[in-house]
């Protein structure tokens, strides 16, 4: 438990990090040109043929939308939603967090689920964002594993060892969307399940407590 919890401290700003970082490697002089405008985000995704171009794209959005120092906290937990709805899976992620659980309740209610979801990992990870100092991120290589694929990159940090962090993605029609991100071998996905299945539990199995509690602490 001890090695879980600290591992969890390194895993929630490594994450946030690692976009940011990617995101500085592509603005620097060898991508300088590609940078893309707002108008071509929909486009970019749209033609992204592999799983590692949809993280490159990530990062390139993240730069413009998360990284800004002028930005607003708000501005930026919305930039930071907005970018969890182009890619990230939330329907799916928001079914494996909830565990068993997800089979009792019904659709509208996943639904707002979802929605709650996205904002409480914005109000938790994307303040993160405007701390980035320039670390390296590497993208490596992309192997297939039954219907995922999952995308291998470090995170070189100037004061340690290097942290590895794999994206795990699923092609939904014509495009691949995250669903699960593991740093240093610790699944975000089964760190959030693990923390919201145990209030479920408290609460006699009821879905509508977490809910309630995800409510209050993004104030809504």
């Amino acid at each position: 438990m001890v090695r879980s919890n600290m591992k969890s401290r390194i895993a929630i700003p490594a994450l946030a990090a690692a976009i940011v970082s990617v995101t500085g490697l592509m603005a620097g002089p060898a991508f300088a040109g590609n940078a893309p405008s707002a108008s071509s985000h929909t486009v970019e995704v749209a033609a992204s043929r592999s799983a590692t171009d949809v993280i490159k794209t990530l990062a390139s959005e993240a730069i413009v939308g998360l990284t800004d120092q002028s930005l607003s906290n708000d501005t930026r937990r919305q930039n930071f939603v907005a970018l969890m709805d182009r890619y990230f899976a939330m329907d799916v992620i928001s079914r494996f967090v909830l565990g068993r659980y997800w089979r009792s309740i019904s659709e509208e209610e996943l639904n707002e689920f979802a929605d709650l979801l996205q904002d409480y990992l914005a109000l938790n990870y994307a303040s993160q964002f405007k701390d980035f100092n320039g670390e390296q991120f590497v993208v490596g290589d992309e192997k297939q594993q039954n219907k995922d694929t999952f995308v291998n990159s470090q995170f070189v940090r100037p004061d340690g060892p290097p942290v590895s962090i794999v994206w795990r993605l699923r092609e939904f029609g014509d495009e691949y969307k995250i669903i699960d991100v593991t740093v240093e071998g610790l699944s975000m996905g089964i760190t959030q399940r693990d923390e919201f299945t145990a209030v479920i539990q408290k609460n006699g199995g009821e879905v509508s407590a977490l809910t309630e509690n995800l409510r209050a602490k993004v104030g809504k």
